[in-house]
């Protein structure tokens, strides 16, 4: 069963967000989840049809410039002011309305590419701790990368207005992610070898969308705290799970998990990696994802355990 909140952020936006539960349960756990960029949290409804049957409830919501949360279609990729802190903070006040649900729950995050980020910057907030974190279709892009992008989103901004959608920043982010997929049919094979899974994300009206230049500018701004700039500061070190497809562009295949991984790990976090071979960048929508399902659940059963 489903049932809607919104809160309103920053006295500016009134974000939208999904419980989905099983009614007269006793769940054993809380998820929160992140979505990605260009993309709503309703994509996740068959894994979070999945947590539910193992009596795990879901928490999620469409971020600023995304999904529902959008005012319009028009307004998708608009995060406002400040938008990348405020689109964490939104976060945080997501998993604030779990923890105020339900209290003695363990609680685990999932974030998914550009939610996943939104994740690690939490992380670096102290902003409390959870039960475990997992990390889907994560990276770690270059400094030199993230300042390139950052410099030339602001002189975009400069030059056109802060809400031009920029096909040049959306051409250098996303359009070389299809280089490793061989006679790809779209532009968005990289996501998925699911052919559905991409025709659906084609034809959503929600998905796909060029962003504004101070959307990457502020993004871009966010990836160099993260990564250059802070460290985690949880309570506790809890235990982390990064899974990624092995042909994800996004984790320029491997290479950015792993150094992902290795960061964390010596930030002190006990971190799992867990890559598929063949996998692209959606694991949770991918022809194998029954299989991701369970390796997910394994992890969070064992975390439970301990």
């Amino acid at each position: 069963m489903k049932k809607y909140f919104d809160f309103m952020s920053h006295n500016e936006v009134l974000v939208r967000g999904n419980l989905w539960y099983t009614p007269e349960v006793e769940p054993k756990a809380i998820m929160v989840i992140a979505h990605g960029m260009a993309e709503h949290i309703l994509r996740y409804e068959a894994f979070v049809e999945f947590l539910l049957a193992e009596q795990i409830f879901v928490y999620g919501h469409s971020h600023r410039g995304h999904g529902e949360t959008a005012t319009a279609i028009d307004q998708l990729g608009y995060i406002g002011t400040d938008g990348w802190n405020r689109m964490v903070m939104d976060f945080n006040s997501v998993l604030e309305i779990a923890r105020n649900d339900y209290p003695s729950k363990p609680i685990f995050l999932l974030g998914h590419s550009m939610g996943s980020y939104i994740v690690r910057d939490w992380m670096t907030r102290g902003l409390g701790s959870v039960e475990g974190i997992i990390l889907s279709g994560t990276g770690y892009p270059s400094k030199l990368e993230l300042k390139g992008g950052n410099i030339l989103a602001k002189l975009e901004i400069m030059f056109k207005g802060k809400d031009e959608p920029s096909k040049r920043l959306d051409q250098m982010s996303f359009g070389k992610f299809n280089k490793g997929v061989q006679n790809p049919k779209t532009p968005f094979d990289w996501l998925s070898r699911d052919e559905a899974i991409v025709k659906e994300y084609i034809d959503s009206p929600y998905c796909g969308q060029i962003h504004p230049s101070s959307f990457f500018r502020d993004m871009s701004a966010g990836l160099l705290h993260i990564l250059y700039q802070s460290a985690p500061t949880l309570e506790i070190k809890c235990p982390l799970l990064i899974m990624s497809g092995e042909a994800d562009p996004v984790g320029d295949y491997v290479k950015g998990v792993m150094k992902s991984v290795n960061a964390y790990k010596s930030a002190g976090f006990k971190v799992t990696p867990k890559l598929y071979p063949g996998g692209r960048h959606e694991m949770l929508n991918e022809i194998n994802r029954e299989e991701v399902f369970s390796s997910l659940l394994k992890w969070i059963n064992e975390v439970l355990k301990k």
